[in-house]
Order: C-alpha cells, then sequence, then structure tokens
C-alpha cells in the first residue's frame, strides 16, 4: 500500500470532514495531493419476517430530493469489535420497532460505499425472525414509512431501479444471492 503523508482535515461537517493527503505514485514524479471524505463507518440490516417477507423502509433523502425505498441503516456510532452489529440492531429498533434475537443477525458482506473519495466501510447484515417489539425512535427530522414487501417484489424493485440506494442495493443483491 503506498503510504498518503501530511494529512489535513480542511473542512469538518456533522456528517464527514474533507480531508486532503500527500502521495507519490509510482508512475508521478513528484507527490500529489488528493482530496477524500472521512466518515464514519455505515451499517444496513435486510430484515426478514417470519413470514419470509422483507421490510423496507420509504424515508425522505435530501441529496435527491425525494422519498427513497431502502432497508434500516445509519452510522456506525462507536467503530470497533461487535459495534457495527451493535448498530446493525439498533438501526433497525430505532426506524422500525422491530426486532429479533441477536443470534438471528448475519454479516452480509463489508465494501466501500465509495473507494475514490470515501475512506470508510459499510456492513450489512440480515436479520430473521423480526418483529414488531418497540415504539420506533426516530432522530429529529426523520419521518420513515415502515413496508412489508415478498422478496419477489423486492427484485422485480431492483430491477427497476426503485430501490437505488447503492449501498442498500447491495446488500439485497447479496441477501438474494445467498438465499437459497
Amino acid at each position: 500500500m503506498k503510504e498518503r503523508k501530511n494529512w489535513k482535515d480542511l473542512y469538518p461537517t456533522p456528517i464527514y470532514t474533507l480531508a486532503s493527503f500527500d502521495i507519490q505514485l509510482p508512475r508521478s514524479i513528484e507527490e500529489k495531493t488528493y482530496y477524500v471524505l472521512k466518515s464514519k463507518n455505515w451499517v444496513n440490516v435486510v430484515p426478514v419476517t417470519k413470514a419470509g417477507e422483507i421490510l423496507l423502509i420509504k424515508q425522505y433523502r435530501h441529496g435527491i430530493g425525494e422519498d427513497s425505498l431502502e432497508i434500516p441503516g445509519g452510522i456506525v456510532d462507536e467503530e470497533g469489535t461487535g459495534s457495527e452489529l451493535e448498530s446493525a440492531i439498533r438501526e433497525l429498533r430505532e426506524e422500525t420497532g422491530y426486532a429479533t434475537d441477536n443470534s438471528k443477525y448475519k454479516l452480509l458482506s463489508k465494501f466501500s460505499g465509495n473507494p475514490a473519495m470515501f475512506t470508510n466501510w459499510s456492513y450489512s447484515y440480515v436479520a430473521y425472525d423480526v418483529e414488531p417489539i418497540y415504539e420506533v425512535e426516530f432522530d429529529e427530522g426523520e419521518d420513515i414509512e415502515i413496508v412489508l414487501k415478498k422478496p419477489e417484489e423486492v427484485k422485480r424493485l431492483l430491477l427497476d431501479g426503485t430501490i437505488h440506494h447503492p449501498q442498500m442495493a447491495a446488500a439485497l443483491g447479496i441477501y438474494f444471492l445467498q438465499s437459497p
């Protein structure tokens, strides 16, 4: 791996920090400065009910200025061993009120959401036998609608572009590839 030197946090925000570093690449005569977005890791979860339905959420997304159909997810609060799973459990409970036994969670994948410009990782889980247990705990500004769909319907929504969030689509795709 190439050494990234002279890291500088240029512009911090509550969501990410614009940062720069210098690096000498093999075909470069001199070091060049590159810019990235430093962010906490992300997590999402594919919730599957006892009836085999997949729980989706519909919520407004400021970046595109419209609603987006997704799976529950969010930011990993404290990174480290086990914290990704804890964050997946928390996000499912807070956004939907659904839960299941912790032993029914399985890691689907760890991938980079955008390796060209983000420094973080995204963790995707599946949670089996979820059911409504808790009151939802929306973050300020969240307005989430719960949508239950059969797997065949979710596949159609992926293929027609209705589900368009790349991390969510990847998690669902991996889930379907691993499902019998």
